[in-house]
């Protein structure tokens, strides 16, 4: 419910000024009820707590309770108006939220009947602002004193809860600031591999360096990862032609897999890659012509198995077990004088490996 001054009441406040008359507001009429043994105020609003609405008040209300409580707040609980009170109380409660600048917002309560109001401040807190906020709570307090209509407790909380919420305060923006840092939405490790892979019957075995970084919402399971890796020369020395081949690769792919305790986690990884071969065949005759140096792409896809401890709040260590799948039946040959091909070297088309790694979380 609203309740506001008269328009009489109005046309005599915007005539206060010119006529320079002063009327006294302590002047109980016949049918005003006896004055209540105490009010209760609380005035929220930035230091220094709206002084002279304070005496502006305490006079209007000077007919209407014998002794007034003031508490002055930089902002406030909305429940607090809503708060039961003892049985039998009879104090009357006021709440004055001052924080909007452009509005006043009134809440007024005695033996669970309320009043609640939002009162325009054209002007801000002025002379005729306070006049009007001043006398709106003495009214409010002889409507909930007397048989004037209020609310009950259920529609005044639905009442308030229909007004907009007052701006945030800067120092409560640079709370929730700096807690989405704490907390962010996505986390990102980066780090670096050292993995071992078997290759081919010449050639047991071959060493690989890659940087990692894999992205994901964070505590959910699943994350994406992009691997950047150069796999070390090797060579394979044969007569009467050998070969050193190295490689250089770029896969991605997602990986998935329920998180442990927080110290260890553990899953699955799939994805596809490419890699620039470079091969240089080793003559070791001179009855030999080898081919000039050159590099071809091939394509594969991987499927790992990885675990990983956390050491620390950013740093892991890591292992994966990898099964690499190449799309071509890559082999290097040596053509005798008939044209004839003779298969000097032969990688495995599905090849295991074994990688460890660190990682850092951003």
């Amino acid at each position: 419910m609203t309740i506001g001054a008269p328009g009489a009441g109005r046309f005599i406040l915007l005539l206060l000024p010119a006529l320079a008359v002063q009327i006294p507001s302590t002047t109980r009429a016949a049918g005003d009820p006896a004055p209540s043994e105490r009010a209760e105020i609380t005035v929220v609003a930035a230091a220094p707590c709206a002084p002279r609405l304070r005496e502006v008040i305490a006079d209007q209300l000077a007919d209407v309770t014998t002794e007034v409580v003031w508490t002055c707040r930089d902002r406030l609980d909305p429940e607090d108006q809503f708060r039961q009170t003892l049985p039998g109380g009879s104090a009357l409660r006021v709440w004055i939220d001052l924080r909007m600048g452009a509005e006043a917002r009134l809440t007024l309560e005695r033996a669970d009947r309320f009043v609640v109001r939002r009162i325009a401040l054209t002007n801000g807190l002025d002379e005729l602002g306070r006049e009007q906020i001043g006398q709106i709570v003495r009214f409010a307090a002889l409507a909930v004193r007397g048989e004037g209509e209020t609310l009950t407790r259920t529609e005044a909380r639905a009442a308030v809860a229909d007004w907009p919420g007052p701006p945030r305060a800067p120092g409560e923006t640079a709370v929730r600031s700096e807690a989405a840092v704490r907390t962010p939405r996505s986390a990102i490790d980066i780090g670096a591999i050292w993995s071992v892979a078997a290759f081919s019957r010449e050639i047991p075995l071959v060493h690989e360096l890659a940087l990692g970084a894999a992205v994901g919402r964070a505590g959910s399971p699943v994350s994406g990862w992009l691997e950047a890796g150069y796999r070390l020369p090797a060579r394979y020395d044969a007569q009467p032609i050998g070969v050193e081949l190295s490689a250089a690769a770029l896969r991605v792919g997602v990986a998935a897999g329920p998180r442990g305790t927080g110290f260890v986690s553990f899953g699955v990884s799939a994805g596809i890659g490419v890699e620039r071969i470079s091969f240089e065949p080793l003559a070791a005759a001179a009855s030999v012509d080898p081919a000039p140096a050159d590099t071809f792409w091939s394509a594969s896809a991987r499927l790992a198995l990885f675990i990983a401890f956390r050491l620390t709040a950013r740093l892991s260590v890591g292992a994966r077990l990898a099964g690499d799948f190449v799309a071509a039946d890559v082999h290097y040959d040596l053509r005798d004088a008939g044209g004839v091909p003779h298969r000097v070297l032969s990688p495995f088309r599905l090849a295991p490996g074994l990688g460890l790694g660190l990682s850092w979380r951003l």
